[in-house]
């Protein structure tokens, strides 16, 4: 498998490339993600149902938790997906995700959050199992392929590991789903292009502009605000 099948660097003189890469570390770098007594007081309250949070490539749970937080302040039963480094859809996180989502959903249906790469992990699933899915929300995720992306290197290096089947089957992410999906886009974007998050019209598809980063969508108020109101279907 080539890798430029899944991701392309930006050509030059485009609106992404290293620089907006560096702006995006320097944002994460600098923002905390809220305390509780910061997070929107009037954000739409939980039902207690489950969700699972699936964090970004080579991210892992740590970067989830201060939504973690958030979710169970409002009600929810948050749950990382065991994850301290996401290398991709390799074999053995596509079945550790599968087990988690068949754990969870036992006798229930729960929600599936990704960010970036996460929600393209997330819309796989749900569209597997939309039986064990009541809504998917998706963080800065492109579902079109081939990503461009200044992080197209490190999808290189290891796309050769990835699942052939998840491969294969990859142009059906962007595809609607049978069940609400929100897709929340950072006004700011210096990972990737909006156009390949956008979510085209369908019964349930929801696209939200947030004031936030891509680094930092996951703790921006406007996107907790966001998640919060699609999960209360």
């Amino acid at each position: 498998m080539m890798p430029d099948r899944l991701a392309v660097y930006p050509a030059t003189g485009t609106k992404l490339g290293l620089p907006s890469w560096l702006g995006e570390l320097a944002a994460g770098a600098a923002v905390r993600c809220l305390p509780i007594m910061a997070y929107p007081d009037n954000a739409t309250r939980g039902d207690g149902h489950s969700v699972l949070l699936i964090p970004g490539f080579s991210s892992g749970d740590w970067a989830v938790l201060g939504l973690k937080r958030y979710l169970k302040r409002q009600g929810y039963r948050p749950f990382t997906a065991g994850l301290w480094f996401n290398p991709g859809p390799v074999p053995y996180l596509m079945r550790q995700l599968e087990n988690k989502l068949l754990a969870l959903s036992a006798g229930t249906r729960i929600s599936l959050i990704g960010v970036s790469l996460g929600g393209d992990l997330a819309r796989d699933l749900a569209r597997r199992y939309p039986d064990r899915v009541r809504t998917v929300v998706t963080l800065c995720s492109p579902i079109r392929f081939p990503v461009v992306t200044p992080l197209a290197p490190f999808a290189w290096l290891f796309s050769p590991l990835f699942s052939p089947e998840w491969v294969a089957r990859r142009h059906l992410i962007a595809e609607p789903l049978s069940i609400p999906v929100t897709a929340i886009h950072a006004e700011r974007d210096g990972v990737v292009l909006r156009e390949q998050c956008w979510l085209e019209p369908s019964p349930g598809a929801r696209n939200v502009i947030v004031k936030a980063r891509h680094m930092t969508v996951e703790c921006a108020p406007q996107t907790l605000a966001a998640v919060a109101e699609a999960l209360a279907v």
